[in-house]
This record gives structure tokens, C-alpha cells and sequence, in this order.
């Protein structure tokens, strides 16, 4: 059985066991999701606070105002000073509470600073909410088998001169015997579109020039590949490039099928609305 060939969860052995997050941690921490980031952010700011309150508590005179020497004391301090709130009930009153003071402070503004900036960081970076059809069809379209899937926007605004690249990755072997992952760039019957608002039905023509031409459909069962797909273009709201992409494999492909007509019409209003729940509905193609 075909199995689709998968991209970005390929294991990545590195010379370093570090560089895929000390090295590059602005990118680890950007591809977080809030959840993570959030439950990374409390983590990281509670055991400041456990480390610094012990610290504190090594000398149990170092901070006034203190009404117990109890830990739970020394940590509610150090969450103060951490934060930069200062009631001004607790202070130190030894020379080692002040430097431990003064390292905190200044830990805490630069950790204030960097959370800041990373979570600014995530909330500027331009999401798409482009929407794949979770199947490809192979049928008949203007008289000749296609290769069909479709792209939908589902903000209520423009992508601006979208573009759209379909590519087939397959493994082969060479004349040398080598095995090889080529990628093949598939012509596509438009693969711009100026505005972007509803929905695109993708069409690759399966003749001479596509490497599909001499695949069957039990052969391509056997084959081991991917199809690529990625587009990308102007968001209209944020004047920021947008992009996303998708695979599809034997399994997400449908023969003699087409798609249903997402468009639905009211001719009592004379309006028209777009039902996007359809989009990866396809119905059989009775041959004649």
C-alpha cells in the first residue's frame, strides 16, 4: 500500500543535541503554540521565583518585614521584586539581600522585556486561514483526465495575487541504481489568481507533458510519492505576505469524482453565499 511521504516530520539527526532549540531558540519558542508558550511562561517564571526565595532564605535575617521564616515567605518576596510591584512591607536589610535583590531586578527586566518581545513576536507574524480540500479528484475536465483539489479562503477579506506551485515528490531509482526523492513541478491550467476571496479549483491536466500520464491506477497505488502543494500572497488587511501549504497521497485521491458546487443561490433575495462545510464533498462521475 502507498504511503504518503512525509516532510516535516522527518527526524532531524544534528551534530549538536542543542541546535534545534538553544541554537535557535527564537524560532523554537516563534513555532510554540499559545498553550505551550503560556505553560513555558509560567514555568519559567515560577522557578525564578523558587530559586530566588531560596536563596533569600539562606539567610533568614536578609529581608525585613518578614513575619516568619517560613519559605512560603521568601518566595511571595521574591515574586514582588521579580515583577518589579514592591509593596514596600518587605525589604532587604543585609548587604547579601541587596545583591540578591539587585540580580533579581535585573533578571526580571530582562525576562520582562524578552516574553514581552516574543510574545509580540508571535502575535505580529501573519497567519493564513487558507483551507485545502482534504481530497483530490481525478476525472475528466474539458475532455481531458485532470488532476483537481481545491483552495478556499476562509477570512472575509482579498489575498492579493495569490499564487499557487503544485509539485510531485516520488521515489525512484536511477540508471545507476541509486534511489533517489525527485521532485516534479506539475503545469497547473492557472496557477495565478488576482484576487483570492472565495474559493480556486486547482487543475493539473493529466496528458503528455504530466508525469501521471503513464500511471494507472493500480500502478500509482504501488508508487511511492507526494503531491506538494503551497500558495502564497498579499493578505489585504495587513498588507503582509501569507502562505501555507498542503500533501495529498493515493489515499486522498479520488477517482472519477468531481466536486460539489460550493455556491448556493437565493433567488428570492438575489443573493449568493458560499458554503465552505462542502468543500472536500465530491460525488462520482456517472459516464455516459
Amino acid at each position: 500500500m502507498n504511503k504518503k511521504i512525509q516532510i516535516t516530520s522527518v527526524r532531524r539527526e544534528s551534530v549538536s543535541p542543542f541546535s534545534n532549540t538553544f541554537n535557535d531558540f527564537y524560532h523554537f519558542v516563534v513555532r510554540l503554540t499559545w498553550p505551550r508558550f503560556l505553560a513555558s511562561f509560567i514555568l519559567v517564571f515560577l522557578l525564578a521565583n523558587l530559586v530566588f526565595g531560596l536563596l533569600y532564605s539562606l539567610q533568614v535575617d536578609s529581608i525585613a518585614g518578614i513575619k516568619s521564616a517560613n519559605f512560603i515567605e521568601y518566595f511571595f518576596f521574591s515574586v514582588q521584586t521579580l515583577a518589579t510591584i514592591g509593596y514596600g512591607a518587605m525589604y532587604p536589610q543585609t548587604l547579601y539581600g541587596h545583591i540578591l535583590v539587585t540580580i533579581e531586578a535585573m533578571v526580571g527586566l530582562l525576562s520582562l522585556g524578552m516574553f514581552a518581545a516574543l510574545a509580540f513576536a508571535r502575535l505580529s507574524l501573519p497567519k493564513s486561514r487558507v483551507i485545502f480540500s482534504e481530497v483530490a479528484t481525478i476525472s475528466e475536465f474539458e475532455g481531458e483526465m485532470a488532476l483537481m483539489f481545491r483552495v478556499a479562503n476562509e477570512r472575509n477579506n482579498l489575498i492579493i495575487g495569490a499564487e499557487v506551485e503544485l509539485s510531485l515528490l516520488i521515489q525512484q531509482t536511477t540508471q545507476e541504481g541509486f534511489s533517489i526523492r525527485r521532485i516534479i513541478d506539475l503545469d497547473l491550467v492557472r496557477n495565478h489568481t488576482p484576487m483570492l476571496a472565495l474559493t480556486w479549483l486547482v487543475i493539473h491536466p493529466i496528458n503528455e507533458k504530466s508525469p501521471f500520464i503513464k500511471f494507472t491506477q493500480e500502478t500509482l497505488k504501488q508508487a511511492d510519492f507526494t503531491l506538494l502543494v503551497t500558495i502564497k500572497g498579499l493578505d489585504e488587511t495587513v498588507s503582509q505576505t501569507i502562505h501555507s501549504n498542503h500533501t495529498y497521497g493515493y489515499e486522498d485521491l479520488r477517482w472519477n469524482h468531481r466536486f460539489v458546487d460550493l455556491i448556493r443561490k437565493d433567488a428570492l433575495n438575489n443573493t449568493s453565499s458560499i458554503d465552505l462545510t462542502l468543500i472536500n464533498e465530491t460525488v462520482e462521475v456517472q459516464h455516459q
